[in-house]
Formats: C-alpha cells, structure tokens, sequence
C-alpha cells in the first residue's frame, strides 16, 4: 500500500449503492481502505477512528446527526472531502450551502469516483508534501565541517566536538564519542573555524567547546569538561580564565 493511497468512508443506507461503490473502490490503485455506516450516528461514531479522506454521504442522510457530521468534519478534519451522493439533482443547492462542492448521482458512475478519487488523492500528496515542508522549515539545519586528517577526511557536527590541542603541525581533535582525530590545521586555524560556534580559545594550544565546560577552577587556572560522563581537565591561561567569568562556580 502507498502512503499517499486514500481511505474512503461511505455513508449508505441501500445495500445495493454500497456494495456498488465499494466493488468501484476496492478495484481503484488509488484507494488503500473502504469503510461503511449506514446512518449518520454510526458515521459519526466510526469517522472518528477511520479518519478518512474521502466521505461519500447519502444525501439526505439516514440518522438525526447528519449536520453535526458535516460540522464535525468541516472543522475538525480539514484535509477530508466530502461528497453527496443523492439519486436526483434536487439537493445541489443544498450541498452547495453547506459547502460541499462535489455531488454525484445514483448509480454512482466508475468515471465520476474514479475523477473524484483522484483529485483527493492529489490534495493528499499535497498536503503530505506541505506538512513535510513545515517540518523541514521548523527543523533547525545541522551544520557538518569537513577536515584533513591523518587518516582521510573527517565530517563532524561542531557540536560533536569538545575541545582541539595543538601537537606540533598538526592538531588534535577530541570528540565526543571518546574518539581522537589529527587534523592538519593550526589551532589558530582552527581558531577561525569553530570561533563562530560557541568555542572559545583558552590558551595558545587550546580551544574548547563552551557547550561542555562543568567547572572553572581560577586558583589554578583549570577547567572541567565533561561528557558522557567522561571528564577532561584543560589548562588556561590567566588572561582567558578571567574572560570566563560568566562560568564563575
């Protein structure tokens, strides 16, 4: 079954309308689920769980609740089309009142569900598609730095990072997995890379992610790191300890 495939309900009280425009669904690729009610309150009971996309609702409905089954699905479901199906013309203008813009009549052609099954599918897809959007929209986009190391190439997440130390040419890039990658950067390289995400430079040979800074130690110009459960103790200088104040414990 496709995730886009539509689910269907059908509000009908003649066994043999039903059983026609369920034989008409159940062969269209387009429809994943075909459930029935035969009035209005068990429409409305059902409706609830089935959460369909498509209602095709006999016009007048059987039952006392078919205005609050319109309602309810007008404004609490507001990607389901619904869809009079009447044996005469007489109701359109009563369909169009409530809202309701598609009206087909009994016997309910294959063409005419087929168009309409298809049309709701479309909206669907669309909506499916928007919703995907938002969520892209609302999601903060991950940044991933990529660097030269002794072993290859390194993507990381600046945030994976929790401090860098200069060894000689090269530096050292501790991570938060417990793992250590050489990088063939400068620490003043370096400098310029992560200064823009929260990292601060602590001495000449030390950078550190602010993220994971627990403890400063100003008597001995010292600060704790600490991830995972995993501590580790950096050296700083007098100058840059003295701009940690805001960390003060």
């Amino acid at each position: 079954m496709l995730k886009h495939n539509i689910c269907v309900l059908i509000i009908e009280s003649e066994a043999d309308s039903l059983q026609h425009m369920q034989e008409l669904l159940m062969a269209n690729p387009l429809v994943a689920d075909v459930e029935s009610a035969a009035d209005s309150e068990q429409a409305l009971l059902k409706i609830i769980y089935s959460n369909p996309d498509l209602v095709l609702m006999e016009y007048p409905a059987k039952g006392n609740a078919g205005k609050e089954l319109i309602k309810f699905i007008q404004t609490k479901l507001n990607f389901t089309t619904i869809a009079f199906v009447s044996r005469s013309k007489e109701y359109a203008a009563s369909a169009i009142q409530n809202g309701i813009y598609n009206y087909l009549l009994k016997p309910v052609s294959k063409e005419e569900l087929e168009k309409i099954a298809s049309n709701v599918h479309l909206i669907k897809q669309n909506n499916n598609q928007s919703r995907i959007n938002q969520i892209i929209d609302k999601t903060p986009e991950k940044t991933r730095l990529r660097f030269q190391t002794t072993k290859g190439y390194l993507i990381v997440d600046p945030e994976d990072i929790l401090f860098c130390k200069a060894d000689g040419i090269c530096s050292e890039l501790y991570l938060t997995n417990n793992r250590v990658e050489m990088s063939y950067l400068f620490i003043s390289q370096l400098d310029e890379i992560l200064g823009q995400f929260n990292f601060l430079r602590v001495s000449r040979s030390c950078l550190i992610n602010q993220k994971y800074i627990r403890k400063i130690y100003k008597s001995n110009n010292t600060i704790i790191l600490s991830s995972e459960g995993e501590e580790h103790e950096i050296k700083s200088s007098k100058l840059y300890t003295r701009n940690l104040g805001k960390f003060d414990i």
